[in-house]
């Protein structure tokens, strides 16, 4: 559970790795473990890009919990030492890892307001298609793909916390859908759409955005008109 919240998105050969190196059994499995977890708590979720079959092997694993997850992955461990260290020091350690937590914690969070959207019929982009995220071998990857398949368009999102560096990322975004489109040519043809989104965006990151030609989103926009 550790391991899984301190590095959301592991897929299951690194979860069977990691458990093997604390456990220094070379033999140990996971299948058992992961699956009670998933079936009978459901404290893991088991996860797959866009447009993947239910048996391909390109699954990651979430803690599905935020606040187990942000104690497990930032809290526990500063708390743990309060005794001997500095509170000071523990109180930026935590902080340090609390912003990791909701970087990966914000893509969850969008999509979800997407689909609300759609379900409302407020947003500015119909979903016909679970809004998913993409990932493959080729060192592709990417935050946020949302389908609609009526008029065959494709909009891809890269979900930051930081808007300086949803900024500084807008090269290597485009670079990723471009690796996206040649292994899904299907898509080659659709009406293509960039979306860029953090927390919050003024008007110089908007701008930046727009200027390459990144539809600029934050929560504010997403939450807007929700009740």
């Amino acid at each position: 559970m550790t391991f899984v919240a301190r590095n959301p998105g592991r897929m299951h050969h690194e979860l069977v790795q990691a458990i093997r190196d604390a456990s220094g059994d070379p033999d140990a499995q996971v299948g058992g473990y992961l699956k009670v977890l998933m079936d009978r708590f459901g404290l893991i979720e088991r996860k797959l890009p866009v447009f993947a079959k239910p048996e391909a092997k390109r699954s990651r694993y979430y803690v599905t919990d935020n606040f187990l997850r942000s104690w497990l992955a930032a809290l526990a461990n500063p708390v743990s030492a309060i005794a001997f260290r500095p509170i000071e020091e523990l109180v930026d350690e935590a902080d340090q890892r609390l912003a990791d937590v909701e970087g990966s914690s914000l893509e969850k969070l969008v999509g979800q307001l997407y689909e609300e959207r759609s379900r409302k019929r407020i947003g500015d982009f119909p979903i016909t298609h679970r809004v998913q995220g993409f990932w493959a071998k080729a060192d592709t990857e990417i935050d946020l793909v949302a389908v609609n398949e009526q008029i065959e368009t494709i909009r891809f999102g890269s979900c930051k916390r930081s808007p300086a560096k949803l900024i500084s990322d807008v090269n290597h975004f485009k670079r990723h859908v471009g690796r996206f489109l040649q292994t899904m040519p299907k898509y080659q043809a659709w009406s293509q759409q960039f979306v860029g989104v953090s927390t919050v965006l003024d008007a110089d990151h908007r701008a930046i955005l727009t200027r390459h030609d990144i539809i600029p989103q934050d929560l504010n926009d997403l939450t807007r008109d929700l009740g």
